[in-house]
């Protein structure tokens, strides 16, 4: 129990490090030095393991604190050169391409060659030939990573600390062996049994056993994949934590029944399949880890599972996560970490409840064949699912309604057809004709395995697309796990808690009922308006969008984006819960890269009136949210210059562009709606992508943009302002909307040399921006 607290503690160090203080490292080696002194002046005190608890969130602070945010090779993104490095992973071949990870030695930019470090992801065309080891010269240019709808590539790469990507790039391979020989042996193998494999059987069977077995499903068409997604069948796709735990469970059962009632022998075969396993895949960091949490797994059967299970799980995530605290982030790492929780909370469990079921409505000699056949598929899968389906819906959206048949009727297939492919894949280079029947024979399992997945995954219903809050989903898992901890531990208030329940169910209902309404009651009251006007520029890339809350909780949207997930996320994670309303939606300008992500909006709330300048727009997208605001019969306004709402709070919002009613000719740009919002005596005013020749005409019709904060138009692209026009305005603060991994160079230094000397907030540096006002000062922060 004790280290279960240190771990907690650490991790927690990690992940508020990372998230809200982001103090320097000295800060945090001071703090720790402080606690560990402590903990040796009490060392005798019953007390000392919150002691070094608080020495371990210290000590988890100052690990995340050493995490690079930036390489050296960094420096140059942006720039076009030929870069020289050694290929430090097993190429990824793609179907379009090649990613070699390499570690840059020198760059040469204009004939000049500069020394300089780092992992650069260089992507080139599938012909290039580079393998592990190789020095390369890689000639391109070199950008940040992107940010994506639902994910963020920059996010993952930078957790593997590479912070430069090339695309494009060309490659040439100017000599060799300069990797670790083992691991290049262990590539050497894998890759031989990859064409191995692709030798002895057809696709797709061949692509899913490679999959299964080498952790390489490129060769999978991306139909297949998605009907493995619709069915709930994705984890046997491709080796991961959870795939490897719900298969060495299987094989473990499969192992103890050829031992009989020698169980340690059982245990030490298992831990031997599993090394024997993870080297021949490769032992890449992701497989390692999946190893461990399997070797958990196997080892936790042997010991008493319910107490050990919560300390070793902690042990492994310390473990894991002093190695790379970024791990924590890794959604394979998540899915590894609960799938063995569930395992070890759920399976024994639904074990004894599917024994009793079987026993009530058959014979015992039935009862029991019955058990032995279905106990794995069924208490194996389920246990996992359990734990896993709410984080495969808070990354996903999406909950399989078939994955409970579907593995029912695959899974006591996975272990024969792995043993059978791994005695295949060693057999054929060897005695090829014998190594052919087994493949044939490995064949039927995994044509089994297809015909049932794609039988499944044709159904209507196969799989829901669901949303939930994340921190529904959070709360969720801080139960699971905090209720697996008390019920290792057992501390004597949890048992008489537990027998409070048993003994006044009545009582503990009604007590457990009133305490959820009081909490549903407390987040209302804390979702309630704050009297103060509340501006966010939302961190939704190269594009457009802000959201505005009135000091009486009106809620106004100005454009989007085009990632409809980031943008409902960032809707969802400000407005209160049960609120489904937006008040007011400003469309600025058709241009699709602000404003694709309004449909999905426009599904899950209600929009009370839409502001658009009436300029006619033939594009599918704008056509598409043009006709779901009249099918909603949402009311559309015109607003050009001169028009005003007032709101009852004390909230103005003024349209100062364009100046009359676009033609579908005119480029959007020129008359994109922009809009100044005043509360008491300060006033925001938002540009959208409003071009010079707009400001120029606003200027003309003597419309006065003066405003306490201005947004920067056009993610501050060269000539994006006029130097008058921000005269006009006179702001106090800058905002800018960019996206760092933009390929358009935004923004440009020579507009952003207007704003010198005032504070200047940027999205691609801090994310959000968020301004909160009372009518008289103005707070500006960046992150929420």
């Amino acid at each position: 129990m004790r280290l279960i607290w240190v771990a907690a503690a650490w991790v927690l160090g990690i992940s508020l490090a990372r998230a809200s203080l982001q103090f320097d490292l000295s800060i945090w080696l001071v703090c720790l030095a402080v606690s560990i002194g402590i903990a040796i002046t009490y060392r005798h005190h019953r007390r000392r393991w919150l002691i070094l608890a608080l020495a371990a969130f210290f000590a988890g602070a100052a690990r995340q604190s050493l995490l690079p945010q930036f390489s050296d090779i960094s420096q140059y993104n942006g720039v076009v050169g030929a870069l020289i490095g050694i290929v430090t992973r097993e190429p990824d071949i793609r179907d379009d391409r090649i990613q070699l990870r390499v570690e840059a030695e020198s760059i040469v930019i204009n004939g000049q060659t500069s020394p300089t470090s780092g992992q650069v992801l260089v992507e080139a065309f599938v012909t290039a030939e580079a393998s592990y080891g190789d020095r390369i010269r890689a000639t391109g240019r070199l950008d940040r990573p992107a940010a994506w709808d639902t994910f963020s590539y920059a996010d993952y790469l930078g957790r593997q600390g590479v912070f430069t990507i090339m695309p494009f790039a060309s490659v040439e391979v100017i000599g060799g062996g300069y990797g670790q020989p083992f691991y290049a042996a262990l590539l050497n193998l894998k890759r031989a049994a990859q064409e191995n494999i692709a030798q002895a059987l057809p696709e797709p069977q061949a692509g899913l056993l490679t999959g299964i077995l080498l952790g390489n499903e490129r060769g999978i068409s991306p139909e297949l994949a998605e009907d493995f997604n619709r069915a709930g069948a994705a984890h046997i796709v491709a080796i991961s934590g959870f795939n490897m735990i719900v298969i060495s469970a299987i094989v473990m059962r499969v192992l103890e029944g050829l031992f009989g009632g020698r169980r340690r022998l059982g245990v030490l075969c298992g831990l031997i399949f599993i090394a024997i396993y993870t080297l021949f895949v490769g032992a890449s960091p992701s497989i390692m880890r999946a190893a461990l949490m399997s070797g958990l797994l196997v080892v936790s059967r042997q010991l008493n599972r319910q107490a050990y299970m919560p300390t070793s799980l902690a042990l492994a995530a310390m473990l894991l996560s002093i190695a790379d605290p970024n791990v924590l982030l890794d959604i394979g790492f998540q899915l590894s970490f609960l799938a063995v929780l569930g395992l070890g909370l759920f399976a024994d469990p639904l074990s004894r409840f599917l024994r009793a079921r079987l026993e009530g409505l058959f014979a015992p000699p039935l009862a029991h064949g019955l058990h032995t056949f279905l106990n794995e598929p069924l208490a194996v899968s389920l246990a996992a699912q359990l734990s896993t389906a709410p984080l495969i819906i808070l990354y996903f959206d999406r909950l399989s309604l078939a994955a409970l048949p579907v593995n029912l009727l695959i899974m006591p297939m996975q272990a024969l057809l792995l043993i059978v492919g791994l005695l295949a894949v060693m057999t054929a280079p060897l005695l090829p004709l014998l190594g052919a029947v087994i493949y044939w024979t490995d064949m039927v399992f995994l044509s089994w395995t297809i015909a049932i997945v794609r039988g499944f995954a044709r159904l209507d219903f196969a799989d829901l697309t669901l949303n939930m809050d994340g921190r529904l989903i959070q709360i969720f898992y801080l139960l699971m796990i905090g209720g697996a901890i008390m019920n290792a531990a057992r501390p004597s208030f949890w048992r008489r808690l537990e027998k409070l329940i048993r003994g006044q169910a009545a009582l503990s209902a009604t007590a457990l009922s009133a305490s959820l309404i009081l909490i549903l009651m407390l987040a209302m009251r804390l979702s309630y308006a704050d009297g103060h006007l509340h501006v966010w520029l939302l961190d939704v890339g190269h594009s457009n969008g802000i959201l505005l809350q009135t000091p009486k909780g009106a809620h106004i949207l100005v454009d989007g984006g085009r990632f409809p997930s980031r943008l409902l996320t960032a809707i969802g994670d400000r407005l209160p819960f049960y609120d489904r309303r937006i008040e007011i939606l400003a469309i600025t300008h058709p241009d699709e890269l602000d404003i694709a992500a309004l449909s999905a909006v426009l599904q899950r709330y209600e929009i009370g009136a839409a502001l658009y300048s009436g300029q006619p727009n033939e594009t599918e997208t704008f056509l598409q949210i043009a006709e779901q605001l009249r099918h909603s019969q949402t009311e559309i306004v015109e607003a050009r210059a001169g028009y005003t709402i007032a709101l009852d709070d004390g909230v103005f919002i003024e349209t100062l562009h364009p100046q009359s009613r676009p033609a579908l000719t005119d480029r959007p740009n020129d008359h994109a709606m922009t809009l100044r919002v005043a509360y008491g005596d300060v006033s925001f005013l938002l540009t959208s992508d409003l071009s010079r020749a707009g400001q120029r005409l606003m200027l003309a019709n003597d419309i006065h943009p003066l405003a306490s904060v201005m947004q920067i138009p056009q993610h501050g692209s060269r000539y994006a302002l006029e130097a008058e026009f921000l005269e006009r305005v006179q702001p106090q603060a800058a905002l800018l909307q960019s996206d760092a991994a933009n390929r358009r160079g935004d923004p440009d230094p020579d507009t952003l040399a207007l704003f010198e000397g005032l504070p200047l907030f940027r999205t691609d540096e801090g994310g959000v921006i968020h301004i909160k006002s009372d009518g008289r000062q103005i707070w500006i922060s960046q992150g929420g």
